[in-house]
């Protein structure tokens, strides 16, 4: 029962609030008895909303699918200092926690590998990377220290994005952010490249607004009312839109 769930977490929360530390309470029980709902009220400052990423769905990239997407109908509970954790970041040379010896590279494909950064940002979730600190490569690195996408998960408006659209060929998620902009994913969720539009009136945005590739780190020109761009197989494109004066 929700009670005796919220128990151990309430004692420990209460524990924590007496140190004269700073500290972050995370609570990793698995998405069990609607975490997200009283998470923040027994001291979380995160919470698993589910079960592990990599066993989720049988293979990693099914699994961030299922974790990501259901994760994002979580936005109604995020705000700052209380956080949607989908779990950690897999990418690069992961392994099994319950395996002993070498790991492996991911499984995931560069574009999958994109998505799940991008998603994980939108959302605000905790970006605990959980790989291979000796094996990172260039590419690894390109993904995990892209300064402007990472701002848009610290955003210090503390918004996680909302879902705008979701069909079963693609998904597009908005996160308001602090300067007035919004960050905006265009997911393909689909086997092969299409072409994705979303309108100002779907991001509840009026006016033309300056596009930012934030994974190419540059502008793109500025749209009136509408932003489309085609998208690999299980690819993202991650732009931000600012207003302009």
């Amino acid at each position: 029962t929700a009670p005796d769930l919220k128990a151990p977490y309430r004692k420990m929360g209460a524990i924590l609030k007496r140190l004269d530390r700073d500290i972050v309470f995370n609570l990793c029980q698995y998405g069990m008895g609607k975490v997200w709902e009283w998470g923040c009220e027994v001291g979380g400052n995160c919470w698993r909303t589910t079960g592990d990423l990599g066993l989720a769905g049988g293979r990693l990239s099914k699994g961030i699918y299922k974790v990501g997407l259901f994760n994002a109908t979580l936005s109604a509970y995020a705000r700052p200092g209380c956080w949607n954790d989908p779990d950690y970041i897999l990418i690069g040379y992961i392994g099994e926690a319950r395996k002993q010896g070498e790991g492996h590279p991911t499984p995931l494909t560069p574009n999958e590998q994109y998505t799940h950064m991008s998603m994980w940002c939108l959302m605000a979730a905790p970006l605990i990377f959980s790989g291979d600190m000796t094996k990172l490569d260039d590419f690894t690195l390109n993904i995990l220290c892209n300064a402007e996408v990472i701002a848009v998960d610290q955003d210090p408006l503390g918004r996680q994005a909302r879902i705008v659209r979701r069909t079963d060929e693609e998904l597009v998620l908005a996160k308001p952010l602090s300067d007035g902009s919004i960050a905006v994913g265009l997911f393909n969720l689909n086997e092969i490249k299409r072409e994705i539009r979303v309108s100002w009136r779907e991001l509840r945005i009026e006016g033309p607004r300056a596009v930012r590739d934030l994974w190419r780190q540059k502008d793109i020109g500025t749209r009136k009312d509408s932003f489309s761009a085609f998208v690999g197989r299980h690819g993202v494109v991650l732009v931000k839109l600012r207003p302009v004066k």
